[in-house]
């Protein structure tokens, strides 16, 4: 009974295959009608198909240049490729999921891509730790903002935004520099973005020491409490 047991547990461990994920999308288009398609994401890459075959695309994760999977219904993908039409502008292929995906899949796809992507990747996966800090914020736009809260954990910095294409988690890892010009204000900048939060209560200072400690690997060097 054991060893059928055992090659039991043998035979299916041996079914699992490296990990993938697939989604029936929609590539958006700037120009014409919006194009159904199948996405596929595993070891070898980025893969997409359109549903008539029409369409066939093909990406090492090498070729990203940046990829956001913040928005649980979408998936950017910036490469390389300049476009001739834009001075300064890279190719983008922006998919809109059929489905959304589950807390538990967008999770396992922030943390399948951070091992592979090696520029930039915007995420808004979850974290397992509880909030040391949190504190209720409004999110600067260049026109307009949105609501949130911001949380301080072990593992990183996380926005959970109103909209869910502007909440992000920040590993203290990624992050390259964070500031607060007073009491109510706060930043935090990557290689891929910059985001401005206004506080609407204030954070304590053993918060902006743990984030300096955790960011920079040394003591704090400043004080954001109000001088008599």
């Amino acid at each position: 009974m054991y060893a059928l047991l055992l090659i039991l547990s043998l035979t299916v461990g041996g079914l699992q295959g490296p990990p993938e994920f697939q989604y029936e999308v929609l590539r958006s288009r700037s120009v014409q009608k919006d194009e159904p398609g199948h996405l596929r994401i595993d070891t070898s890459g980025i893969q997409y198909r359109s549903t008539k075959g029409t369409t066939s695309l093909t990406l090492p994760f090498i070729d990203v240049r940046e990829m956001d999977v913040a928005d649980p219904s979408v998936i950017r993908i910036e490469t390389y490729e300049m476009l001739k039409r834009k001075l300064s502008g890279h190719r983008i292929y922006i998919f809109h999921l059929r489905l959304p995906r589950s807390a538990e899949d967008n999770d396992r796809l922030a943390q399948f891509l951070s091992e592979r992507v090696r520029r930039p990747l915007l995420t808004s996966r979850s974290v397992a730790s509880k909030p040391e800090f949190e504190v209720p914020v409004y999110h600067r736009h260049t026109l307009n903002g949105c609501n949130g809260t911001l949380q301080i954990t072990p593992d990183g910095i996380r926005f959970l935004s109103t909209r869910a294409d502007h909440s992000r988690t920040w590993m203290y890892s990624e992050i390259q520099t964070f500031g607060a010009s007073d009491p109510f204000s706060f930043r935090v900048t990557t290689l891929a973005e910059t985001f401005t939060f206004d506080l609407k209560d204030r954070l304590p200072q053993e918060a902006y020491d743990l984030v300096w400690q955790r960011v920079y690997d040394v003591a704090p060097r400043y004080n954001t409490a109000v001088k008599p």
